[in-house]
């Protein structure tokens, strides 16, 4: 394929949105999970939903400053 193929082009934007949607959803995982384990050990739902919060705001931040710059 040449550089200017619009294929490629689309190929490589779907690789990012799905590249994007993957920390999205690992951030919210992980965080989340973190957040229920302290919740579970001290008895409080705060901390999950401070993990959620948390997973959510680390993750956008990483898109953004992955995909967001020019």
């Amino acid at each position: 394929m040449s550089p200017d193929d619009p294929d490629d082009t689309r190929r490589t934007d779907q690789n990012g949105a799905w590249d994007a949607f993957a920390l999205v959803v690992s951030g919210v995982a992980v965080w989340g999970g973190v957040g229920w384990l302290v919740s579970e050990w001290l008895n409080s739902r705060v901390f999950l939903v401070l993990g959620l919060l948390v997973g959510m705001g680390a993750a956008l931040y990483l898109v953004w400053v992955r995909y967001g710059k020019p």
